[in-house]
């Protein structure tokens, strides 16, 4: 029988296109850095599924495949599946990239991105019930 904090247990989050986006740029930043400083919490691989699996689910990204990858309409809401690990992983980055947008002044990008934060949060809760 599957847990409910199973790691590998995936679930869908709904969200608009934009939200992703910003989700998707926090996750790349953090997989960036990660693989600069030495990835000791493996985040370059679980990080990189979060991104492949926007691309595939959201944006129909086939590799290798002209014209394939379109990104839906900002306002369009969309739903994304992925690992319990993989979202407790992009709610680290929304929280992560939200405070370095915050010190920099960028107050618009951090509120776009805890508003993320808290949205993850309240899924992964929801599905641990």
């Amino acid at each position: 029988m599957e847990h409910v904090d199973d790691p590998d247990r995936a679930f869908s989050l709904r969200m608009t296109t934009w939200q992703w986006r910003h989700l998707d740029g926090a996750v790349d930043s953090e997989v960036s850095v990660a693989a600069e400083s030495g990835d000791p919490h493996q985040v370059v691989q679980t990080g990189s599924g979060v991104r492949e699996a926007g691309w595939d689910q959201i944006a129909h990204w086939t590799p290798g495949v002209a014209g394939s990858g379109n990104w839906p309409t900002d306002d369009e809401e969309v739903a994304v599946k992925l690992s319990r690990r993989q979202w407790e992983l992009a709610a680290q980055c929304a929280a992560h990239w939200a405070a370095v947008a915050s010190s920099v002044g960028h107050e618009q990008e951090a509120a776009v991105l805890r508003s993320v934060h808290a949205l993850v949060v309240d899924g992964l809760r929801a599905e641990s019930a």
